[in-house]
């Protein structure tokens, strides 16, 4: 039996695929759908949310809710929903700058929300490698450096 993450961490260092080289906005659904989760999940095991959205991975952010739910991952999405809202009703600014100004002023208890949400997420309430694999192999054809 294949092993999905050694899958999912060669197709995202392959050197054909385009994740990282070309704007966000150039690639495809699917493309984007990885990269959303792909840096989710790294940063949030790397540092929690506040990691999450003090990085670049946090310019993505108004799409993550809508990728975690194409690949099914609907509890994921639904813990994601509650650290965004941290923000407010607007959300997280798209611009890195602004977000950092944003996060700089949250209150101890927005950062305790974070803190718990971290631990939720840890859960992994969704298994987001199978989840992410199969939605690849489903769009194999819209992913660079996959085949077809």
């Amino acid at each position: 039996m294949a092993d999905k993450n050694k899958e999912l961490i060669a197709l995202s260092e392959n050197p054909a695929a385009r994740f990282w080289k070309v704007d966000f906005s150039k690639l495809t659904n699917a493309e984007q759908v990885f990269v959303c989760i792909w840096e989710l999940e790294a940063q949030v095991n790397n540092g929690g949310f506040a990691q999450y959205f003090l990085n670049s991975s946090g310019d993505n952010a108004h799409k993550i809710i809508a990728a975690l739910q194409s690949i099914g991952a609907n509890l994921t999405a639904k813990t994601v929903k509650q650290a965004i809202d941290v923000f407010g009703p607007s959300g997280p600014p798209a611009s890195h700058v602004e977000r950092q100004e944003v996060i700089e002023k949250l209150s101890e208890e927005q950062k305790e929300v974070w803190n718990k949400l971290d631990t939720e997420f840890f859960g992994y309430p969704n298994n987001l490698t199978e989840l992410l694999h199969d939605f690849v192999m489903k769009n194999r054809n819209q992913i660079q450096g996959l085949g077809k």
